[in-house]
C-alpha cells in the first residue's frame, strides 16, 4: 500500500518515516516537505494513506485533506500536529479527516493509528472487489440480513427477476417467495444464519410480474471478519428443466381453464 507523508519539519518527518520503516517494512512511503513536492504527487495514480501537519510553512493541512480527498476520494487522511483548535479539527472531519492526533504524545501513537487507516482502506479495497466480481457475474446474488432484508441486488438479479436495485433494495426477501414456499424459504434461512451452506435447491421464486420462475438457488452465510454471521448471500439461476415443466403446467392450467369454461358455456345453452 502507499502512504504520502506531508511535513515540512524534518526532524518530525524522520521521526515518522523511522517508526513506519520499523513497523511496515513492505509500505511505500513518499515524503512531501515542500508545496512543489505535494503536487507532484497529486499526480499519483494511488494513494491509500495521507499523515500531514496542520500548519506547514506553504499551507494547512486543511487545504492538503481537501486536496488529498479530491484526488484519491477513498484515501485515509491523518492530521499529526501541534496545532489547531476544536473547531479545526470539527472541520476538517466534515472533509473526511479519518484521524487526528497531537504532538508531541501523538507519536506514541503514530503506529496503531497508520495500522487503523491502512486496515480500514484494505477492507475497502476488498470490498469494492467483492462488489466488482458480484457484479460482473451473469448469475443473480443478492444478500439479506438476518431479518431477510435485501441488502445488495446485483445486475444478474434485475434480469432474472426484472426488479430494479432500487424497487428491492430495503424490502423483505419474502417478496420474491411463492406463499406457500415461504415457510421452507425461511427455515433455509434461519440454516444460513447458524452458519450452514445449502444448496443448489431446485425450486420456484416469483418475478416482479407476480409469474412464477424455477430456479437453481444456493445459500451461503456471511460473516464479517469470520466472526458471526451478519447476513445471508443469495445465488440464484434460473433452471430450464424445470422452467419447461413450469411452462406447461402453466399452460395445462390454462387449457383445463378454457376446457371448463366451455363446457360451462354448452350447459347453459
Amino acid at each position: 500500500m502507499d502512504l504520502l507523508l506531508v511535513e515540512d519539519s524534518p526532524t518530525d518527518r524522520l521521526v515518522m518515516q523511522n517508526k513506519l520503516r520499523h513497523a511496515f517494512p513492505d509500505l511505500s512511503v513518499a515524503i512531501a516537505g515542500e508545496s512543489y513536492e505535494f503536487n507532484e504527487h497529486l499526480r499519483r495514480e494511488n494513494v491509500d494513506v495521507v499523515v500531514t501537519d496542520y500548519w506547514l510553512g506553504w499551507g494547512d493541512g486543511l487545504s492538503v485533506l481537501q486536496r488529498a480527498r479530491k484526488r484519491w476520494p477513498r484515501c485515509k487522511v491523518i492530521f499529526l500536529t501541534g496545532n489547531g483548535g476544536e473547531e479545526v479539527v470539527a472541520e476538517a472531519f466534515k472533509f473526511g479527516l479519518f484521524y487526528y492526533l497531537l504532538k508531541p504524545d501523538g507519536f506514541d501513537e503514530f503506529v496503531p493509528a497508520i495500522k487503523m487507516a491502512l486496515d480500514a482502506k484494505h477492507r475497502e479495497d476488498q470490498h469494492e472487489l467483492i462488489e466488482s466480481m458480484v457484479e460482473s457475474l451473469s448469475e443473480a446474488i443478492y444478500v439479506m440480513d438476518t431479518t431477510g432484508k435485501i441488502l445488495t441486488w446485483n445486475s444478474g438479479a434485475e434480469r432474472l427477476f426484472h426488479y430494479s436495485a432500487a424497487e428491492i433494495m430495503g424490502k423483505n426477501g419474502e417478496l420474491l417467495v411463492p406463499t406457500n414456499l415461504r415457510a421452507e424459504a425461511g427455515r433455509m434461512h434461519l440454516r444460513a444464519i447458524s452458519g450452514e451452506h445449502l444448496g443448489p435447491i431446485e425450486t420456484v421464486r416469483l418475478l416482479s410480474d407476480g409469474s412464477r420462475v424455477a430456479v437453481a438457488i444456493s445459500i451461503a452465510p456471511v460473516r464479517i471478519d469470520t466472526r458471526a454471521v451478519r447476513a445471508v448471500a443469495v445465488l440464484a439461476r434460473e433452471h430450464s428443466a424445470e422452467r419447461d415443466r413450469a411452462s406447461a403446467n402453466g399452460e395445462n392450467c390454462r387449457e383445463n381453464s378454457r376446457s371448463r369454461q366451455l363446457a360451462a358455456s354448452a350447459r347453459r345453452r
